[in-house]
């Protein structure tokens, strides 16, 4: 079987009449398609599914796939295209979230899902990646004259999320890409709408509740990685199945 990111790196169009069914299952209705780039993709519009389906790759992003457990979203979602893996990629620069999920022929292998100062969702042995994260080699930055927090994580969630993804998947969506990087902007997917304007999904959104602080109150937003621009990227909430 092809490795994903092989896949990734010659990929041309998807396979419009396969990726429109996994759309109409998602909206409920029939739909309406034009192309888009992975990297747009990235920050779902409301309303919208971008899918790519390649024959053994599969790409779905929706707003529905908001959740900060990875690993308790809906099987609803999972079975849309089933796979021999699946992954799943969430981060959200507002809320400074970041995480993940791998299944393997329907069983979580692991879920991982935190704020930096707040693990909320820790599941299933660590992937090989996450020694250096763990060990502290990808330290968190923080603004001028703020204390950190000693409760903090050695690293920031949404830069380890976005290794998980580099690892199985070959690119990241923050810039700067390394040289090795695919480049999620020069890979095509279809985002798909309603065709009657308006949308009745038949598959339930996963509620992604706000993360709040220990006091209560939200997370002061000082954190943040030491490379790549996260400020303006977005949320990112994405399937992967192959």
């Amino acid at each position: 079987m092809a490795e994903p990111k092989g896949i990734l790196a010659i990929v041309g169009r998807p396979d419009e009449a396969a990726s429109r069914a996994i759309a109409e299952r998602v909206l409920g209705e029939p739909v309406a398609g034009r192309p888009e780039s992975l990297a747009r993709a990235a920050d779902p519009q409301p309303g919208h599914v971008y899918v790519a389906a390649w024959g053994g790759l599969t790409v779905i992003a929706h707003d529905g796939l908001r959740t900060d457990r990875p690993g308790e979203l809906s099987d609803q979602w999972w079975d849309l295209q089933p796979a021999h893996r699946q992954f799943l990629l969430v981060s959200d620069a507002e809320r400074a979230v970041g995480g993940f999920a791998v299944r393997t022929d329907g069983v979580l292998k692991r879920a991982f899902a935190a704020h930096p100062v707040d693990i909320l969702e820790d599941e299933g042995l660590p992937e090989l990646f996450e020694g250096p994260f763990w060990a502290g080699e990808h330290p968190l930055t923080y603004a001028e004259g703020v204390v950190p927090d000693p409760r903090a994580l050695p690293f920031h969630p949404m830069e380890f999320a976005e290794q998980a993804n580099r690892e199985l998947l070959g690119f990241r969506y923050t810039h700067p890409l390394d040289a090795t990087d695919l480049d999620p902007a020069r890979i095509q997917v279809i985002d798909f709408v309603p065709a009657s304007g308006t949308a009745g999904p038949v598959v339930p959104s996963a509620q992604g509740a706000p993360v709040l602080g220990p006091d209560g109150a939200p997370p002061a937003p000082v954190e943040r990685p030491l490379d790549g621009d996260y400020e303006d990227r977005g949320k990112v909430r994405s399937f992967f199945g192959f």
